[in-house]
């Protein structure tokens, strides 16, 4: 295969014109014409449209925007107040754990309120925990997003509440444990563990192309089918549903083929079960496409479809499915080139860090068939200039358009800078809650901001995915100065659409935790024989900056319980953690009760240990605390044809 010019190559964030927003019918990709039981299909999308002006100055200014009803916005102060302290409490929520010697097991006895005894499952959080190793002058710290994932369970069945976390156990974990060092490169980290770094860099990464990076295990944690898995930017782990030990790669169909961290779980249409929705976006640079694929799985855990798709290289995070569509939000990004070799190679930058912004092109909705024969993938530019990650929820209306919720970004931070590092200067919470309403037959995508709220990490009712729906459940900053400087991720919001096809009224109740209390990703959990969309309750990790019984620097956790119906009068439990738990990134409710108390084979295995004096920590943990580690924020042509390899590559690896 000949090697991209660097026109070919700019071509991948600025392609030749549409000739017309419709898809055009390919031939099957190679990967179809391998035998499979599985039903596989591939198809090609329409090229990228080029050489759009940047819709940034057409768009709505923000003071035409709905504006959020939330109490914590209502007095707006004055342009001198950034919330210093509010940040510097929400930092101390990414400070790293010691590792192996962190792991707990056992009941949880302080609870404030009371658990509802009608809930039974497990509550699971998956994200890096530990970013630190070595000390003195062989002291190596990662970017927070590239620490090693640590999988956290609450388990709720009679009232009571159990607790475990465990390290992810990845080959990649087991390797740097053994040699007590990090030896792998990863994604958002600028410092290079490889020797001497330059080489390694500029030989091994750009000339060569090899851009394999450090299996983390970090970014999120499923219970389906009977299988528990962790999962980092595509590679899943297979975990003990019991102890959560981790078992490895390809131990059940779930954990066998590669996906991202992001899934959905829906309703088939015809009454027979529900399917979780997995997929995987990588790029090939020599062809210049993406390859998706999307995984369905029915509820035995069984691989029920595989459909995969061929298209313009791109950048998505997160899918949104409905009856008939798989359907991704395309970002409009393209490669740093001059930063490869004035940053990249010195070690001044991360590989995230060589994507930035395409201003020359707008997003673009790419709408892949479920069902049937159909060869048509669509592409929809979006009237909107922003960038999305989290989705909401998505469905087909009774007019044939498809309603598509999501939390847009004006401005392309990879991965979340206003998020896990922000100072309330530079970095600070600035997304929307956004509807677009895609209208196939006409090939458009129209934007509606529902509110100017600063609010991700969305999650609606599992009953609701794919359907019409009026209630979502968001984390979401607080408060908000005259420069529209908003404060950190702090509460959470309900948020109800007076309809399901509603354009904007919405009504916005929000749950503040407490002055140094900051909450995480929230779950809905539906109460059993629930009529009422609304009718569960919403649970989360909160993180505490000032825990008055903390043994690990003021830092503390807490799970919270609240009433979905009756949403601002806050928790009705609070369940307090035993040990501090990092932010996190991704986690889900099992409406299995998994991760519970040790069973008999896992007491006898304790006894084994205990009677042969051998370290309980890869069962049940120790309470020793190590001193704190602080977590770290991100930091800041001859070679062509080689550099066209790493930058295609780039894009591949940033889909979980």
């Amino acid at each position: 295969m000949p090697a991209l010019t660097l026109r070919q190559f700019a071509s991948c964030s600025s392609r030749e014109r549409l000739r017309s927003c419709t898809s055009e019918k390919r031939p099957l990709c190679p990967l179809t014409r391998k035998s499979s039981r599985l039903p596989r299909t591939c198809f090609r999308a329409m090229q990228t449209p080029s050489n759009i002006a940047r819709l940034t100055n057409t768009n709505a200014p923000l003071g035409d925007f709905p504006k959020s009803n939330v109490q914590s916005r209502q007095n707006v102060l004055p342009a001198t107040e950034t919330f210093e302290k509010q940040y510097a409490d929400y930092s101390t929520g990414y400070a790293s754990v010691p590792g192996l010697t962190y792991e707990r097991s056992e009941w949880i006895t302080d609870i404030e309120g009371q658990i509802p005894k009608e809930i039974e499952g497990t509550l699971l959080r998956n994200g890096p925990a530990m970013y630190v190793r070595g000390e003195g002058a062989e002291r190596f710290e990662k970017s927070y997003l590239d620490g090693d994932g640590m999988v956290t369970s609450v388990a709720i069945k009679d009232g009571k509440a159990y607790f475990r976390n465990k390290f992810v156990r990845t080959e990649d974990f087991d390797k740097e444990e053994k040699l007590g060092k990090y030896t792998e490169p990863s994604i958002f980290t600028a410092k290079d563990p490889r020797k001497p770094a330059f080489f390694w860099r500029l030989f091994n990464d750009i000339l060569a192309g090899n851009l394999k990076r450090k299996q983390n295990g970090a970014y999120n944690v499923l219970n389906w089918g009977g299988n528990l898995v962790a999962v980092d930017y595509k590679k899943p782990y297979e975990l003990d549903p019991d102890t959560l030990n981790t078992i490895g790669h390809a131990a059940s169909p779930l954990s066998s083929v590669m996906h991202t961290s992001h899934y959905r779980t829906v309703d088939e249409p015809d009454g027979s079960g529900r399917r979780c929705v997995a997929f995987l976006n990588e790029v090939d640079w020599r062809s210049e496409t993406t390859k998706a694929v999307f995984y369905e799985f029915d509820e035995a855990g069984n691989e029920v479809s595989r459909r995969a798709y061929d298209y313009p290289a791109s950048y998505v995070h997160d899918l949104v499915v409905t009856d008939n569509y798989y359907i991704l939000f395309d970002c409009p990004i393209k490669i740093d080139f001059p930063a490869v070799f004035t940053k990249y190679i010195f070690q001044k930058s991360c590989l995230s860090e060589l994507i930035c912004e395409d201003t020359d092109r707008r997003p673009l909705f790419r709408l892949f068939p479920r069902r049937g024969d159909s060869r048509e993938v669509i592409t929809i530019e979006a009237d909107y200039w922003c960038y999305a990650y989290h989705h909401v929820n998505g469905f087909e209306n009774s007019d044939g358009k498809i309603i598509f919720d999501t939390c847009t970004w004006d401005k392309f931070t990879l991965y979340f800078t206003d998020i896990c590092s922000p100072n309330g200067k530079e970095n600070y919470p600035r997304m929307k809650l956004s509807r677009f309403v895609i209208d196939i037959d006409n090939r458009k995508a129209t934007h509606h901001c529902l509110s100017d709220l600063p609010c991700e990490l969305p999650i609606t009712s599992w009953d609701y995915t794919g359907k019409p729906y009026r209630h979502m459940y968001l984390s979401s900053s607080v408060g908000t100065n005259e420069a529209g400087v908003n404060g950190p991720m702090q509460a959470l919001t309900k948020v109800t659409l007076p309809t399901v096809d509603a354009l904007g009224e919405t009504l916005e109740q929000e749950w503040i935790p407490g002055e140094s209390k900051f909450a995480m990703e929230p779950f809905f959990v539906a109460r059993k024989g629930a009529v009422d969309e609304d009718d569960g309750w919403v649970v989360a990790l909160v993180h505490d900056a000032n825990y008055a019984k903390s043994n690990f620097g003021g830092r503390g956790t807490e799970m919270v319980i609240i009433d979905a119906k009756k949403f601002e009068e806050g928790p009705v439990a609070r369940i307090r953690l035993p040990v501090y738990i990092p932010f996190g990134v991704h986690g889900s409710w099992s409406t299995r009760y998994v991760a519970g108390p040790p069973k008999e084979s896992e007491l006898n295995t304790i006894n084994v240990l205990r009677e042969t004096q051998q370290p309980l920590v890869e069962l049940t943990g120790s309470a020793a605390i190590q001193s704190v580690q602080s977590g770290v924020a991100m930091t800041e042509m001859g070679l062509l044809a080689a550099f066209a390899a790493v930058a295609l590559t780039v894009v591949a690896l940033f889909q979980f």
